[in-house]
Order: structure tokens, then sequence, then C-alpha cells
């Protein structure tokens, strides 16, 4: 059997030269420090870039049998619909919503989040976009930002693809915690509107654009604009409608 040639004694590669551009990443963190800085509190420990959020707990100690209450998601395939229209900022809302109305439903207040964002290759203007969005979204319904993560995967994503998941804690008493063992004969339903399909079902709605032959440009008259930008529409936060 042969045996493989020698590592070549050239110049070491360097991460630029396998495509990972560690000065963009902090270049976006100080094009996005300002909004997220303005989601901490006096309960949020350390400044952003460090390994971990910390939070201090302390405020949970007036709470008679705290819960608490976490929910990891995503926003789908969405993000493809961003990446052909050019616009991210609305993406950051979608993510607070999917994780922020999850725990809503349990009564749970949102605490904090982090964030997490892949990308093929890392614009900082994009990605601070996508975190101001984040941030301002979180401000909104008093959630923390307390951290997250910004990978760039050359080879794995192509350069302007990315994608974005995230997970948020929250608390609630125990005796106040919702669901469906709190439902009882006689209760009145009430509904809330959306804002329009939300986060979910997004690959089903590509296939349907794709075989309708429309563009996402396309300006269609009932919604007063392009058909891309009516399915940017962010998802609806209901943490200050519903507790």
């Amino acid at each position: 059997m042969s045996q493989p040639d020698p590592p070549s004694q050239s110049a070491p590669l360097t991460y630029a030269q396998s495509g990972v551009d560690v000065g963009a990443a902090d270049r976006a963190v100080d094009l996005m420090r300002a909004a997220v800085t303005a989601t901490h509190g006096p309960s949020v420990l350390g400044g952003l870039g460090g390994f971990a959020g910390m939070v201090d707990a302390r405020a949970l100690a007036g709470m008679r049998h705290p819960v608490l209450v976490t929910s990891t998601d995503g926003v789908g395939t969405k993000v493809a619909i961003a990446q052909a229209m050019d616009r991210h900022h609305t993406i950051g809302q979608d993510l607070v919503g999917m994780v922020v109305d999850d725990i809503v439903v349990t009564g749970a207040r949102p605490l904090f989040m982090t964030d997490y964002i892949a990308c093929g290759r890392l614009d900082p203007d994009r990605i601070a976009s996508i975190v101001t969005g984040i941030a301002r979204a979180c401000e909104a319904t008093g959630t923390a930002l307390v951290g997250g993560e910004t990978a760039e995967h050359p080879g794995l994503l192509a350069p302007q693809e990315y994608d974005v998941a995230g997970a948020v804690t929250g608390v609630v008493e125990y005796e106040d915690v919702l669901g469906a063992h709190r439902v009882q004969d006689g209760d009145a339903l009430v509904a809330m509107g959306s804002s329009g399909l939300h986060s979910n079902g997004f690959s089903l709605v590509r296939r349907i654009v794709e075989r309708a032959g429309w563009s996402l440009t396309d300006d269609v008259a009932e919604f007063g604009r392009p058909l891309g930008a009516e399915l940017l529409e962010p998802t609806r936060l209901y943490t200050g409608v519903c507790l």
C-alpha cells in the first residue's frame, strides 16, 4: 500500500485561508453590541462576548415554588425567503416569537435567551441585522439576550446561506402553570389574530410559490407590497397580550 505524501513544508494555513473570517465576526459584534446590551437589566452579569451568559437568580427568591420553563426552536425554511429577498431584519423577531411564544402558553414569563447562527460566509452587516432584530424583540418581551454563537461553516453552507436557532428560559409559579389540565366546561375561548403565517409551514409555502410560477418580487394588490415582503411579516409576539 502506498504511503500518503508527507505534509507540505510551505507556509501554514490560516483561518482566513480556510474560509473563516475572525475579523468579520468581531465587526459583527461591534455592530450589534448596543442593541444586545439594551436588553440587559441589573440581573445580567458580565458583558457581551463571554464564554457564557450569567443571570443573577436572586429575583426568584420571592417566589413560592418557581418552575423554570425552556424552549428551543428555529425559523425553519422561512430563512430561504429572507435570503432570496436579501431582507434579514425580520428573521430575528421570528426567532424570538418561536421560542418565547412557546413558553408563554405555559404561563411562564421569559427571563433570558441565547441564539445560534450558522452561515456559509460571515457578512457582518447581515449578521448584525439578524441579531439586532432578535435583541429588539427580546427587549419588547422583557427577555435578556445573554449570549449567542455565530458559526462560519464554509463548504457546509453556501456563502449566502444561513440558519438560526434560539433557546429561551422563563419562570412561572407552580400553581399558575397553564395547560390542558386547567380547561373546564364553560370556559371561554378567546382567539387572537396572527400577523400572517408566522414561521411554520414555509416548505409548503415555497413549493406552492414555485408550482404557481410566482415571483417573490411580484407586487400583490391585496397586500399592497411584494409577495416576498408579505411572507416575511414577522411572527407576532404574544407575551404582552397573554401575561
